[in-house]
């Protein structure tokens, strides 16, 4: 997955995106690395979702810890 803001490549740590570089995305106004939708994984926490109802959810919780809202996003 590649960020949004920086480019950098980035993976999922602790339900965190992370690059080589570290969690901090200096571009990103929220300070964090968003993905680019790929339209499977969470743009935040890059955990593979779901839908399930009108909700999304991966298969460890359907609660998002590094999005704003606390919810899996495909798109920010």
């Amino acid at each position: 997955m590649t960020c949004r803001y920086c480019g950098k490549e980035v993976r999922t740590v602790c339900f965190v995106l992370h690059c080589p570089y570290g969690e901090k995305c200096n571009s990103s106004p929220s300070g964090k690395h968003i993905a680019i939708s790929d339209g499977k994984h969470c743009v935040y926490c890059g955990e593979e979702v779901k839908h399930d109802g009108i909700d999304l959810r991966s298969s460890r919780s359907n609660k998002c810890n590094a999005s704003p809202n606390s919810k899996h996003a495909l798109d920010k």
